[in-house]
């Protein structure tokens, strides 16, 4: 049986089960095999929030004190509410895409419309003379912005400028209405493989002979121990791999099926660090400055607009009063307001708020993300202190001063805080040294590295070999090849008419 039916199996007895269990425990709650049991029970923590401890004894022990509690699954109302959320979001997403700037630009026009209408009547009530010193201002800061010879003068590239053989830029090949959303809810995420992590193990544990610990997968995938663990236990079900524990209690995760190939004389590929690639933080808005502030402007424009319309009530039968009065030499005085300026006052008041609220909020929580993204790249500097040169001299020891230089981003250096929160990422522990100085140990890891290093010093190049081809469709006669301890010639000669 194989891993995925044994972890079904699994999933009915351990139901209502709170504790641990051995693979024993679980070959007599179910009747299966034990080695049918291990390998199932591998797939179920790796699904749910299990866990491994080793006794003493070398004995592996899955620990569900939670129950099964769905790794990657929330609970079904979390789901449910989730789901009718990106359900909802995605169709105001769908509809606000093109809206936004309909109405941006819309609005624009019109109040550039009502403009140019109050300032031409003249009739010394003072609203057209707002109105109209309100949009020579906006004009003039457009002008002076573009202007090549103004002091805040943003650049555009000319079209026939090439960089570097490639093409002027990506950002004018997006749509008016892409970029307005990107400066409203930010660039779209970019589109990335779900299989790369899988991917870049199974290298890993290629390359490593087949025999790896969880320090290895976290050199490619980045992450925590316990991610990396969880990866690895779903690559047991997944590739007929194997758990093994060494004299000294260190989990080891074998994979002999894997390293077979067909071309045994290549080298094996060797999947990027995750040191040599860090992250990095999303742009804001991913927009050119020029468009950045072109949107400001016309949206500062509706924003101030709209204030204005609200506070002298100007409701739509008072604006069609007013333009009636134009022509009129002494015209009657204007109705008292009436009721709140829906049309031209609160709705694009309300809309252009929103527009830049929502971008200030996501510029306000852009610390916590950039602390995010450095403490990642932090956990990677950590791994390539601990993994880079593990083969010749293996260090599982620094001092907190070491630390500090070596996991500085930027040429600033590390804090004590942040220093301890990569550390436990990769399980590590505080220690003190015999002068009384901080020192951060690796125990865990240092064991693993004695004990796979032994492992993969014990496997054999043949584990690597597919064997000798026997049936091959692109030979005569199938692919029969002769058996050399055979006398009789294969395949018989032609008989001669």
């Amino acid at each position: 049986m194989n891993a995925r039916s044994s972890a079904r199996i699994l999933e009915q007895s351990l139901e209502t089960f709170r504790g641990q269990l051995t693979a024993a425990d679980a070959a007599a709650r179910t009747g299966l095999p034990t080695r049918d049991a291990a390998a199932g029970l591998a797939v179920v923590a790796s699904e749910y929030s299990g866990h491994l401890a080793v006794t003493s004894k070398g004995e592996l022990i899955y620990d569900f004190s939670r129950g099964l509690v769905p790794t990657s699954r929330p609970s079904l109302l979390r789901r449910l509410g989730r789901g009718l959320a990106k359900g909802a979001f995605g169709a105001v997403r769908l509809v606000v895409r093109a809206w936004i700037s309909v109405v941006l630009v819309g609005y624009a026009v019109i109040f550039a419309g009502v403009i140019l209408a109050l300032a031409a009547k003249n009739d010394g009530d003072g609203i057209g003379d707002v109105f109209w010193l309100l949009l020579r201002v906006i004009f003039e800061s457009i002008y002076w912005t573009f202007h090549p010879f103004s002091p805040v003068y943003i650049p555009r590239e000319p079209p026939w400028v090439k960089r570097r053989g490639r093409r002027r830029s990506q950002v004018s090949d997006v749509p008016f209405y892409e970029r307005v959303n990107r400066f409203v809810f930010g660039p779209p995420p970019p589109v990335t493989d779900p299989l790369a992590e899988a991917k870049n193990a199974v290298l890993e544990i290629r390359r490593q002979r087949g025999r790896v610990v969880a320090a290895d997968i976290m050199r490619v995938t980045g992450g925590t121990r316990e991610a990396a663990e969880r990866l690895l236990l779903q690559l047991v079900g997944d590739h007929e791999g194997d758990i093994a524990v060494s004299d000294e209690g260190a989990i080891l995760y074998q994979f002999p099926a894997l390293r077979t190939t067909a071309d045994a004389a290549a080298a094996p590929a060797v999947p990027v660090a995750i040191w040599a690639r860090p992250s990095q933080q999303a742009p804001l808005t991913g927009n050119s400055r020029a468009f950045n502030l072109l949107f400001a402007v016309v949206n500062g424009f509706n924003l101030v607009s709209s204030g204005i319309a609200l506070s002298m009530g100007l409701t739509l039968e008072r604006l069609l009063a007013m333009l009636a009065r134009s022509g009129i030499p002494d015209p009657p005085p204007l109705p008292p307001v009436d009721g709140v300026p829906l049309a031209l006052g609160l709705v694009p008041f309300l809309f252009s708020a929103a527009l830049f609220a929502v971008p200030l909020a996501r510029w306000l929580g852009r610390g916590r993300a950039q602390a995010r993204v450095a403490h990642q790249n932090r956990v990677g500097l950590l791994l390539k202190a601990l993994l880079a040169e593990r083969e010749g001299s293996p260090r599982f020891r620094f001092s907190a001063t070491e630390l500090a230089g070596t996991l500085a981003i930027a040429g600033q250096r590390a804090s004590e805080d942040e220093i301890e929160h990569a550390v436990r990422a990769l399980g590590g522990s505080l220690d003190v040294s015999d002068d009384g100085g901080l020192v951060y140990t690796f125990d865990d890891l240092a064991r693993e590295h004695a004990a796979v290093t032994g492992a993969r010093a014990l496997t054999s190049a043949d584990e690597a070999a597919p064997g000798s081809v026997l049936l091959s469709s692109a030979d005569p006669g199938h692919g029969l090849r002769p058996d050399p301890d055979d006398p009789v010639a294969w395949p018989p000669p032609r008989r001669r008419n």
